[in-house]
């Protein structure tokens, strides 16, 4: 389809150069000797029509080569969401991290469409008014040099223009699409947080906000759009210079006998016809410019680093023992490390509870577990194995987690719980029943298969959090995390859960992580985090006769 449109292209520019030759024709052995000589008088139509013929022409490939390269920009631009999606989904946390949502949005949403209008509007104007004027030229030179030669003179003026202009243009371009990402943030917190902004009566204080964003960026945008605009008049008023001076030494010409009426008129009718695909040039170097900015953009998405995946040791299921040793992390800008030489121990179809003060370090060290965070210092192994050792997706494969931060999609329930796995829906409704979500699913309209919307907002926080619970249900992975898996659920809710979640965890090893106390009474074993670091550990029983932090802790929840 691409090389359909560039053939076109071409037989459309060369059409260019026969119109003023026709009316060369025209003027000097068309009418005139056809009234002088008798000739007969469909033959004065012949020329006009040709005329006519050729702008249809024209008309008609330039169509059908715009069609051609649409086509080819509308794949370009769909496989390149496709590559930058792929890219995005196993890029590195930590890369992904320092970018905003609103950044990545644009780029796979706005940028591949700049850049992609860019190649097009290069390929279908530049493209064919660039062979559009090296036909004119050659047609040009062949009627007189000497003229054409004054012409050229003036052509490195007019690139040092544009490459100034088109300099700043770029710096413009990169300045609103800052902006962009601003405008597009303040949107997407708003949206996010809703429900908090009205109950802090806080509409007009985010609406300033939204309009300083907006006003920025119709700041740069009138910048831009100046820039570019610039190009334009600057490239006219140059090219009307070697008009003015190329008309006069014409004309004196004509006068003199050296040029006939017809070459005259047809000498500067492919002057004024170099005019506008000059000016289209001008204009595709503005949308060059806008296109190499989205690129540079996109191309930093396609770099970005992925996840570290060196590991070969890739069995089908883990025993499922656990080991920290001697673990530390710490964040950027943060004033104390997260974790501190922290040690532990996970004994394989164990359960092991994970608790202490917001901020201890406790869903840090389990995100660890499945390569979510990696460790400034110490190992983590897996029934022995370094987790580095680990085929990521082998690594995963022997992980569930209900976390308190529930990420549901946009599709049906069937599909939430079944997510990375073969569908089977007599599975998947048997891991609703045993969370305690099938009653409802049940009176769904289309049960199983009704669509939950964005982020499971059809659903109460209890009915999320079981539909996270019966997602774990069906990995049936040998090592269960539970990071505060009940802490949305009533107290009817919890207990039918806890039922739930003791035949879960039966053969597999399961740590929990837990602020309210009473869950974990039968765990085999519990680690007291404070501050990075392991203060207690032993049993329930163990730990309330030790009277420590553990029962401080207890006392503070009765």
């Amino acid at each position: 389809m691409l090389g359909l449109g560039m053939v076109l292209l071409l037989l459309a520019a060369l059409v260019e150069p026969l119109i003023p030759a026709l009316m060369k024709q025209l003027l000097d052995g068309g009418v005139v000797q056809a009234g002088q000589t008798g000739r007969p008088p469909w033959q004065v139509w012949v020329v006009p029509l040709a005329v006519i013929a050729l702008f249809s022409s024209r008309a008609l490939l330039s169509f059908t080569s715009n069609l051609a390269l649409s086509s080819v920009s509308g794949k370009v631009v769909a496989a390149l969401r496709c590559d930058l999606f792929a890219r995005m989904v196993v890029a590195d946390s930590r890369w992904l991290a320092k970018e905003s949502t609103s950044s990545l949005i644009n780029t796979l949403g706005g940028e591949t469409s700049v850049a992609a209008d860019s190649f097009r509007v290069v390929v279908q104007g530049a493209g064919r008014d660039l062979l559009s004027v090296l036909a004119l030229l050659g047609y040009l030179f062949w009627m007189n040099w000497s003229l054409t030669l004054i012409t050229l003179t003036l052509l490195p003026a007019i690139a040092l223009v544009i490459r100034l202009v088109g300099k700043r243009l770029q710096r413009v371009v990169q300045q609103q699409q800052r902006a962009a990402d601003a405008v597009n943030y303040v949107i997407e917190e708003n949206v996010l947080a809703n429900r908090m902004v009205k109950l802090h009566l806080a509409q007009h204080q985010q609406l300033s906000r939204f309009r300083v964003a907006t006003e920025y960026l119709r700041g740069r945008q009138m910048r831009a759009f100046a820039a570019a605009g610039a190009m334009t008049p600057i490239t006219q008023v140059t090219a009307s210079f070697a008009v003015a001076v190329i008309l006069s030494i014409a004309l004196d010409q004509a006068q003199g006998g050296e040029l006939t009426v017809g070459g005259f008129a047809a000498y500067i009718t492919a002057m004024l016809m170099l005019i506008n695909p000059a000016k289209t040039l001008s204009d595709a170097y503005a949308n060059l410019q806008r296109g190499r900015v989205a690129l540079e953009r996109i191309f930093l998405l396609l770099d970005c680093p992925e996840e570290e995946n060196l590991g070969r040791h890739a069995p089908l299921r883990a025993v499922g023992a656990v080991g920290f040793k001697e673990v530390s992390k710490s964040y950027p800008d943060a004033g104390a490390a997260a974790l501190t030489q922290v040690s532990l121990t996970v004994a394989a179809h164990s359960v092991v509870a994970l608790v202490g003060a917001s901020g201890s370090g406790k869903t840090t060290l389990v995100q660890m577990l499945p390569r979510f965070l990696l460790p400034d210092s110490g190992e983590i192994t897996i029934d022995g194995v370094r987790l580095q050792d680990w085929e990521l997706g082998a690594l995963r494969r022997q992980i569930a987690m209900v976390s308190q931060d529930i990420t549901l999609f946009n599709d049906s329930m069937l599909a939430n719980v079944c997510l990375g796995e073969l569908v089977d829906e007599k599975r998947a409704i048997q891991a609703l029943e045993d969370a305690y979500l099938l009653d409802h699913v049940l009176t769904l309209p289309q049960g199983v298969h009704t669509v939950i919307g964005h982020d499971g907002k059809q659903l109460s926080g209890g009915q999320r959090q079981r539909l996270a619970l019966a997602r774990a249900l069906y990995k049936d992975a040998p090592i269960l995390i539970l990071d505060e898996a009940t802490s949305a659920l009533d107290s009817e809710s919890e207990q039918k859960v806890q039922l739930a979640l003791e035949r879960l965890m039966k053969g597999r090893t399961t740590i929990i992580v837990a602020h309210r106390l009473s869950t974990i009474r039968n765990a085999d074993r519990i680690y007291v985090m404070d501050r990075g670091e392991i203060v207690e550990q032993g049993n329930y029983a163990e730990l309330v006769a030790m009277d420590g932090s553990f029962a401080r802790l207890i006392r503070q929840q009765t």
